[in-house]
C-alpha cells in the first residue's frame, strides 16, 4: 500500500471515529476553544464534512485565539430546509443566546464561511455590530454574473422562498447543483479535466477492490459514514447552490488556495470573486489545496488568522503592487476599498 493509500484510509478512519463521538455527544452545540474573557470570540461555522470539523480544534491550539465553533444542524432535525437563508435565520438565534450583544466575530471554512456571511448580514439588519466575517475556502460561483442570473430566472418560476415546499427547495438545489458543477468544469483544463476523470473511476475501483473477505464489517461501518456523510454533503450543496448573497458593507476577509481538494485549479474556491458583493474586503493566497490549508499548512493558515483577529498586518498576503496588478476573470480585486458592484 503506497503513502497516499494509507493517508486516504486515514482519513475515513478519522471521520468514522469522528461520527461515532458525534453520536454519542449529540447535545454539544458549542465548542469553545482558548476562552480568556477579554477578546471577542471568533464565532466559526466549521461546516467540514471530510475531517468533521476536528481540525478546529488544532486550529484553535495553533491559532492561540479564542474560538466558539457553533455546530452544523443537524440534518434529521423535522422541517429543516436546504437553504442558506433559512439556516442563517435560525443560527442567529444560536449565536444571540451564545453571545446577546455584539460586537461579532464571524468565520467559516467552506460552506460554513457561506453560512458566516449570511449570519453576519441578518445581524446586521437587526442593528448588531459585526466587526469582520473571516471566510476561509469559501464557494464563489455564488458571485458570478452568470450564476446570478441562472439563479434569477430559475428563483422567479418557483414560489417565494417562506412559500416553496420542501420538494420544491430541494429539487431547486439539484438543478443549481447542476448548474455548480458546469461552471467548475469549464474552470478546467482538457488535461485537468481527464485527470478528474480518471481519479473518479480509480476511486471507485478501489472501493470495489477492498470488498474482499475479512473486512466486510469494517466496511460495512465505513459504508454507513459514506452514507451518513453524503447525505450532509446533498443537503449543504443544496442549501449553498441556491444561495444568492446579497452586497454588504460589512468587512470580509477571504482566504483562498484556488486549488479543489485534489489540487485542481478551481474557480469554485477562488475567494476573490467575493469582492463582487463586498465593499470592505480583503483577499489572502493560502498556500496548498482545500483540504490542505487545513493540515500540512494549517500553521500558515492559523498565523494570517491570528493576524487578522489581532488587527496586525497578515503575514501571507500579497504585496499591494502586485495584488492591485493582478486580474481576476473580467475586473481588477483591489488590495482595499470600494470592490465592483454585484
Amino acid at each position: 500500500m503506497t503513502e497516499a493509500d494509507d493517508d486516504t484510509r486515514n482519513r475515513r478512519l478519522e471521520k468514522l471515529r469522528f461520527w461515532r463521538r458525534a453520536c454519542a455527544d449529540q447535545g454539544a452545540k458549542w465548542k469553545c476553544y482558548n476562552d480568556n474573557g477579554a477578546d471577542i470570540p471568533l464565532i466559526f461555522f466549521h461546516g467540514d464534512t471530510d475531517m468533521g470539523g476536528l481540525y478546529v480544534r488544532r486550529l484553535a491550539a495553533e491559532c492561540g485565539y479564542p474560538i466558539a465553533a457553533l455546530a452544523p444542524r443537524s440534518i434529521e432535525e423535522p422541517g429543516l430546509r436546504p437553504c442558506v437563508e433559512a439556516l442563517g435565520k435560525d443560527m442567529v438565534e444560536d449565536i444571540l443566546a451564545f453571545r446577546p450583544s455584539g460586537p461579532y466575530r464571524l468565520g467559516g471554512y467552506c460552506n460554513g464561511a457561506i453560512i458566516a456571511y449570511e449570519c453576519a448580514r441578518r445581524l446586521r439588519e437587526r442593528g448588531h455590530e459585526v466587526e469582520v466575517v473571516v471566510m476561509i475556502e469559501p464557494a464563489s460561483l455564488n458571485t458570478r454574473p452568470v450564476f446570478r442570473a441562472v439563479q434569477q430566472l430559475i428563483a422567479a418560476m418557483l414560489p417565494p422562498p417562506e412559500a416553496r415546499s420542501l420538494k420544491a427547495q430541494q429539487r431547486f438545489g439539484d438543478v443549481m447543483h447542476v448548474v455548480w458543477n458546469i461552471g467548475r468544469l469549464l474552470h478546467l483544463s482538457p488535461r485537468e479535466l481527464l485527470g478528474l476523470v480518471r481519479y473518479l473511476g480509480h476511486r471507485r475501483m478501489m472501493w470495489r477492490g477492498h470488498l474482499v473477505a475479512g473486512e466486510q464489517e469494517a466496511l460495512d461501518q465505513e459504508r454507513q459514514v459514506r452514507e451518513t456523510d453524503a447525505a450532509f454533503k446533498t443537503f449543504h450543496w443544496r442549501s449553498v447552490s441556491t444561495y444568492l448573497p446579497l452586497p454588504t458593507q460589512i468587512p470580509i476577509v477571504a482566504l483562498s488556495t484556488g486549488m479543489d481538494g485534489g489540487g485542481r485549479r478551481c474557480g469554485m474556491y477562488d475567494g476573490v470573486q467575493w469582492a463582487r458583493v463586498a465593499a470592505n474586503f480583503r483577499h489572502i493566497r493560502l498556500r496548498g489545496h482545500h483540504a490542505t490549508c487545513l493540515s500540512t499548512h494549517v500553521g500558515e493558515l492559523a498565523s494570517d488568522l491570528k493576524s487578522i483577529l489581532r488587527g496586525l498586518p497578515p503575514g501571507k498576503t500579497e504585496p499591494p503592487a502586485q495584488r492591485l496588478a493582478r486580474q481576476q476573470g473580467d475586473f481588477t480585486i483591489l488590495a482595499l476599498g470600494k470592490a465592483p458592484g454585484p
